[in-house]
């Protein structure tokens, strides 16, 4: 019949997070552990579309960027020495990743493909960072300006001056973004490049309750000139709640 569960897309099943949120807690236990679910999916298979043993998948990534898989016996290996012998009851996501990194560096070494792929298999369901930032590392530019967004209002803008860059910004421009609001699927949210040109970050919807936005968006941006000034722009588009650009960030990789 049909799967109760789906490990390269939790969200599949109708229920299950496919990544971590700050609302993740509040969901029923078997769909908040869609996040370590797809963790473990990714470490062992890989992201994007494949077949295995004759059944297709496509497992996504929160942050656009691919894993490359280790195999289900170098994850389960991880997995196992983490669970018994790194992890409590009281365990959160963030703790289980330094846990399976710990594993990974006792089992396999700090410096291989293996320790590696638990940094970016965390990153792609947004817990921790990927694993790059070796020579000549990325660049950053922040606002932390907070910017009250007005319920059921006008879009709000946070700019951002980027110079001294040359050519055009990347296809994987990391759009980081940081928002208190109390039903954040009332939240419309944009990047606005040098040029005017619009990319829609998160849409509208209706039913996702949950608080805040803390996420990191992978934008194509390769059309846009690096330097100039670049916005974040938020408009709350239903009634009742209010909320707050706390800051965000562009990471040019």
């Amino acid at each position: 019949g049909t799967p109760l569960r789906y490990m390269d897309k939790p969200s599949k099943d109708g229920g299950s997070a496919d990544s971590w949120y700050s609302g993740v807690g509040n969901l029923d236990v078997h769909y908040s552990s869609g996040v370590a679910n797809h963790f473990f999916y990714l470490l062992s298979e890989g992201s994007g579309a494949k077949v295995i043993n004759g059944v297709s998948y496509n497992s996504p990534t929160s942050d656009g960027l691919p894993v490359t898989g280790i195999g289900r016996d170098k994850a389960l290996q991880i997995w196992y020495r983490a669970l018994t012998t790194k992890w409590t009851s009281t365990t959160d996501y963030a703790a289980a990743r330094t846990g399976t990194l710990a594993a990974a560096g006792e089992l396999y070494g700090t410096s291989g493909a293996e320790y590696k792929a638990v940094q970016d298999a965390w990153a792609a369901v947004n817990v921790g960072s990927r694993s790059g930032g070796g020579g000549g590392g990325g660049s950053s530019y922040e606002n932390t300006t907070p910017v009250s967004i007005p319920d059921n209002g006008p879009a709000v803008t946070s700019a951002i001056t980027v110079s001294g860059r040359s050519g055009n910004a990347p296809s994987n421009l990391q759009v980081s973004v940081d928002i208190s609001h109390t039903w954040r699927g009332d939240l419309v949210i944009d990047l606005v490049g040098p040029s005017g040109t619009s990319y829609r970050l998160k849409n509208f919807s209706s039913s996702d309750s949950a608080d805040n936005v803390k996420q990191t968006f992978t934008v194509n941006a390769s059309a846009q000139t690096a330097n100039g000034t670049w916005k974040l722009k938020v408009q709350d588009q239903a009634a009742q709640d209010v909320g707050t650009i706390n800051s965000w960030k562009l990471t040019f990789p």
